[in-house]
């Protein structure tokens, strides 16, 4: 049978110090490589787009690109029945409120829709 000691035994209690300056640094310095192409996980190799400004992708929330899609099938709607082109409206500008561009355009696309979907419904009514 072996003795233990501070090397062998953990829970002897001894402790084994070293001497100031002798041995590892305890952390040592961290060296970053340099990032190569294959270390960006959304390069798709086509960096074309990033040089040109206008076709850069829009910075839009989600919940506007929701609005503004949502006001361009209302404002369709809003041929037939006017008062979804109403809703498509208040769904245009909530999206251009958020900043959304397509927003404003959808905006106006449902106020032509709505004012053509009341001449449309005037004139079905009048005949």
């Amino acid at each position: 049978m072996t003795k233990a000691t501070a090397e062998t035994h953990a829970d002897s209690g001894a402790t084994v110090s070293q001497p100031a300056g002798d041995g590892p640094d305890p952390s040592p310095p961290v060296v970053e490589e340099a990032a190569t192409a294959h270390d960006d996980p959304y390069t798709d190799g086509d960096g074309d787009w990033q040089d040109d400004v206008s076709l850069e992708p829009d910075d839009e929330l989600p919940d506007a690109r929701a609005l503004w899609i949502i006001a361009f099938t209302f404002a369709v709607l809003g041929l037939f029945f006017p008062l979804a082109g109403l809703i498509a409206v208040g769904c245009g500008a909530l999206a251009w409120r958020r900043g959304s561009g397509r927003g404003r355009i959808a905006t106006f696309v449902a106020i032509g829709t709505t004012l053509v979907g009341i001449l449309l419904t005037v004139v079905v009514l009048l005949r």
